[in-house]
């Protein structure tokens, strides 16, 4: 009995040491990758890769894309290799490259490499998510819904949610504002109206259904996150182990109410001038689905609402820190209001350039995007050298490590909108901004963005003026969501001008 006991145990640990010996040389031949094309590789640990430096403590890529663009730049590398568990990225540094790789050679990597399920996941099968000739197929159906003749059409409905948050903030004299909740409610209130034809009025009903889905999209717990990040990374794996993009709460919430909108206009004929108004004209004149109108009717939804509401408090948040800049896009937007009778029109906010250099210096420095993703679609051969890209590659680009790079924007703390005058933006590199990505496969609601982000902050602006409260504390980016926001609470005091 002890001798057979004895060659069972003896045969577990060979096992045992064989699977160990077989997992450790597949990691080491993985690891030689970069190395054998010559491309320098920050040192990856087994078995997370380079991915070690985040997975312990959250799972924010942006963070991550930084760090690997910081590492590069100070050695001098326009880029670079990294792995993510076993799957090797391109960390790509220098400007021009980057130009290559999202404009001048963009038939290469025309895909972002995203998760995205079209037959057993319908809401992920987006526009920012969808590869090819779908894509691109889509692109051109969707553009025209987003010409500034629709965005001035779109425009009265921010406004009348604009007012909503105006007295809401009167309200609160005095008091500490949490203004990501104000400015979240805000864009509650302007995505239900443009993009569902629901008036939300979130600040006087925060309860409502459609605001409590909102908060509950970006809600993430630990094994959320690790979903996400798998998701977002390794998206060819997550389809195989079948992690769904969303929630089943939300996934129901956003089909049945996206469906039941478009029936009812449909059998009542009744139109609005919104974003969903224009997927249901796309479909009955296409070959558009219902799928594909809730797909980007939630895209519309979940790009708009957080991006737009973080944009907006950094920016608030950095005016209350800067009392001679507010003052100086107060009197902008008052003097421009003046030309209209007072009032902040479409015409008036196009005309409002330092409104536009505050919002640019606010993604500048908090990105909301803070890595940008392509996926290299055939083999391709980086200029001035003979290093090939093989088909399948992911590339990533640090928006955030081009944004604080002191070589393009120095003393890149500081909040300065004059980086973006004429005269300075002329003299930069066009590819060291990149909020919104760049080329053919940038952000197509863009414009829509950035409307309601400046009328968001012209109207607080214009009625009150901000100070930062004592009760916020330094900002921390939040190491567990995929966009880029503060984990601490920003409060801000408003008194009226």
């Amino acid at each position: 009995m002890g001798v057979v006991l004895d060659d069972l145990w003896t045969e577990i640990l060979l096992f045992v040491a064989t699977v160990t010996l077989v997992i450790t040389l597949y990691f080491r031949i993985s690891y030689q990758y970069w190395a054998k094309k010559g491309v320098h590789t920050i040192q990856p640990r087994f078995p997370l890769g380079n991915t070690n430096m985040i997975l312990p403590k959250g799972f924010s890529v942006g963070i991550l894309t930084k760090k690997f663009y910081d590492e590069l730049k100070q050695k001098g590398l326009k880029f670079g290799g990294v792995y993510f568990i076993t799957e090797p990225h391109l960390v790509v540094v220098d400007p021009d490259y980057i130009r290559d790789i999202m404009s001048t050679d963009f038939q290469y990597f025309v895909n972002r490499g995203f998760y995205h399920n079209k037959k057993n996941d319908p809401l992920s099968a987006h526009l920012f998510a969808i590869e090819g000739s779908d894509w691109r197929n889509l692109r051109i159906k969707l553009t025209p819904t987003f010409t500034s003749g629709k965005m001035k059409m779109m425009f009265h409905m921010v406004i009348q949610c604009a007012n909503y948050m105006k007295e809401a903030i009167g309200g609160t004299l005095g008091q500490d504002i949490d203004i990501k909740e104000v400015m979240s409610r805000f864009t509650t209130d302007v995505i239900g109206s443009c993009a569902f034809g629901i008036d939300c009025n979130s600040f006087k009903y925060p309860d409502a259904e459609f605001r409590r889905m909102g908060q509950k999209l970006f809600e993430y717990n630990l094994w959320e996150s690790i979903q996400a990040f798998f998701m977002l990374n390794l998206p060819q794996l997550s389809l195989k182990l079948g992690i769904p993009s969303n929630k089943k709460d939300i996934q129901k919430f956003f089909m049945t109410t996206i469906r039941d909108a478009v029936k009812l206009r449909e059998e009542n004929k009744i139109t609005r001038r919104d974003f969903l108004q224009l997927l249901i004209e796309l479909k009955n004149s296409t070959d558009f689905t219902l799928d594909e109108v809730s797909a980007q009717a939630f895209l519309f939804f979940v790009a708009g609402f957080e991006t737009s509401s973080t944009t907006m408090t950094f920016a608030l948040y950095e005016l209350a820190k800067n009392p001679q800049v507010q003052e100086k896009l107060r009197q902008e937007v008052c003097r421009v209001s003046e030309k209209y009778d007072g009032q902040i029109t479409y015409d008036g906010v196009m005309e409002m350039k330092y409104l536009a250099q505050v919002v640019d210096e606010t993604l500048r420095m908090y990105p909301p995007l803070a890595t940008l993703n392509r996926r290299c679609s055939k083999d391709y051969t980086l200029r001035d050298t003979n290093i090939k890209i093989n088909k399948g590659t992911r590339v990533l680009i640090s928006t955030l490590g081009l944004h604080m790079d002191p070589d393009f924007f120095p003393d890149p703390e500081k909040f300065d909108p004059d980086r973006f005058s004429d005269e300075n933006r002329a003299g930069r590199h066009p590819f060291v901004h990149l909020p919104f990505g760049d080329g053919p496969r940038n952000c197509i609601g863009l414009r829509f963005g950035q409307m309601q982000s400046k009328i968001g902050v012209a109207t607080v602006v214009k009625n009150f003026r901000l100070s930062v409260s004592p009760s916020t504390k330094a900002i921390i980016f939040d190491p567990y969501v995929f966009l880029l926001c503060s984990i601490n609470k920003i409060y801000l005091k408003a008194e009226r001008v």
